[in-house]
């Protein structure tokens, strides 16, 4: 479980932190306008990488539908009972064009920051938004030939899934998730049209200019089986189009990273499809499936995504939150979601952080919102990530191999040995968690046959808190633990 490359990204909704840092300094705050003791606040928490959400031009369209959506307004007025027209923009994810959104600055004011975040050790990633664009989009116009059409009476039939452009006769397609009724705010683009290929891969070359990495929407939306899945014979466009012999993302991703050899691509991925998606080239990908074994306390699920050698674990992006979760705090209460966090980290691959995660906000806000509500914060939760983020960083990427530990039984019927997970490496260090609601109890046999004292001592990193413990007695019983519910402890083993 060695780490490479981005070990912890931080989630920010460019936004919503614009405007309270306006708000903060009393003048308009701008990408190319960020104090500096913002960028040094959030370098040392131990990020490496910061995600800025939203940062493309927004839709004017988008917005007006997010205003009159009855659905999304019940959404906001939870988030804000006290919500004004002005709080509200269109979704980070209806793109009018990937030029900086003006109130946000320009594209110099991006680079400047990518500048500064780079001086810090830090790398830049943006959104990139492959599977539709705005309704208002220039290509709407201009480049109708790049969308999925339908006819007059698909409209007829499915006008929850088709539009017309201008009123004419020409009928395009709302972006579209399998699952899930159409994104009325965002049109389906068409990846069998080699000319839609060819326009992304512009952007992605124009894009990757300005950062050193990209998170990619629903990357699984425009693999050719999903296109046929959704959309059937009209990707064909009246057979005037063939299926590509390549997915697009083989080509797409080979040629940046011709020119921009350590750019990072990370996939938002689901339904089992990661594999396929690494195998294209993405370094990263979500790992849902972490976040719902945390949630629904599958030990032997968690076990199984910490532990082993195969490439595909250290591939991973993990979280506990992101904006299109609840609230890590909320979902998982202050004792069970330090825990889930401190589980997250131990595995291998990215970990994701999202903007709030750390002051233990409980309230989800919506990503067309740009005001958040006030919330104290959670002081108890917040020194926890100053503590784990800046203590296992450094030990979650040194040398040293994780192992997975096999707790046993503290006594006979004992049980809740179960409810452990511990892991030791080669450099020493010991994890080990009670990942439930009961006080439990177990032995645990780390590798200490290589630490040659009469004594050892357990050194616990997280809580400034040491045990010593007679060598010979670990060796030939283990180390007994009796640990609260959702306890935690890492520990640096040593001689006394």
């Amino acid at each position: 479980m060695k780490k490479k490359g981005i070990s912890h990204i931080y989630e920010i909704n460019t936004r919503v932190w614009l405007k309270e840092l306006s708000h903060t300094y009393q003048s308009e705050i701008k990408l190319d306008t960020i104090p500096e003791e913002e960028i040094t606040y959030i370098k040392k928490f131990g990020f490496d990488a910061l995600w800025l959400m939203g940062v493309w031009r927004s839709s004017r369209i988008g917005r007006e539908i997010a205003l009159n959506h009855e659905d999304l307004r019940s959404a906001f007025l939870r988030a804000l009972p006290d919500l004004k027209p002005e709080d509200v923009v269109c979704s980070p994810y209806s793109v009018a064009g990937y030029d900086v959104d003006s109130c946000l600055g320009e594209r110099k004011s991006i680079l400047d920051f990518k500048k500064r975040l780079n001086k810090q050790g830090m790398k830049l990633l943006l959104d990139f938004v492959p599977n539709h664009v705005s309704l208002d989009h220039p290509w709407i116009k201009t480049k109708p030939e790049l969308f999925i059409h339908g006819s007059e009476s698909d409209l007829r039939k499915n006008p929850e899934t088709f539009f017309p452009v201008d009123n004419d006769k020409t009928i395009v397609a709302y972006g579209k998730d399998p699952y899930f009724p159409a994104w009325t705010d965002v049109a389906q683009l068409n990846y069998f049209n080699p000319r839609t290929r060819k326009a992304m891969l512009d952007v992605l070359f124009s894009i990757s200019q300005l950062c050193d990495g990209l998170r990619c929407d629903m990357a699984m939306l425009i693999l050719k089986k999903i296109q046929l899945e959704i959309w059937g014979e009209r990707v064909f466009y009246n057979n005037k189009f063939k299926e590509p012999e390549t997915e697009f993302w083989q080509e797409a991703i080979r040629e940046v990273k011709k020119t921009y050899p350590g750019f990072v691509f990370i996939a938002e991925v689901y339904w089992g499809l990661e594999s396929e998606l690494v195998s294209l080239g993405f370094d990263y990908v979500y790992d849902k499936s972490f976040y719902d074994a945390l949630r629904e306390m599958d030990i032997e699920k968690l076990v199984a995504l910490l532990t082993g050698n195969n490439d595909l674990r250290n591939k991973k992006l993990r979280f506990i939150e992101n904006h299109d979760e609840d609230r890590a705090a909320k979902v998982f209460g202050d004792e069970k979601s330090k825990a889930a966090a401190f589980i997250m980290t131990l595995g291998p691959g990215a970990h994701l952080f999202h903007q709030g995660q750390l002051e233990g906000f409980t309230i989800k806000l919506p990503v067309q919102l740009i005001r958040r509500p006030e919330e104290r914060i959670n002081q108890q939760i917040n020194s926890f990530y100053q503590i784990l983020l800046s203590n296992t960083k450094t030990i979650m990427q040194g040398d040293g191999n994780w192992f997975l530990l096999k707790p046993s039984p503290a006594w006979d019927g004992n049980i809740t040995y179960k409810n452990f997970i511990g892991v030791f490496n080669s450099n020493h260090c010991l994890a080990i968690i009670n990942y439930s609601d009961s006080q439990s109890q177990c032995y645990l046999h780390p590798h200490v046959m290589d630490i040659f004292s009469e004594n050892l001592r357990f050194r616990d990193i997280l809580h400034q808190i040491e045990y010593v413990r007679p060598r010979e007695e670990i060796v030939s019983r283990g180390l007994y633990l009796d640990i609260a519910p959702y306890g935690f402890h890492l520990f640096r083993v040593s001689g006394e």
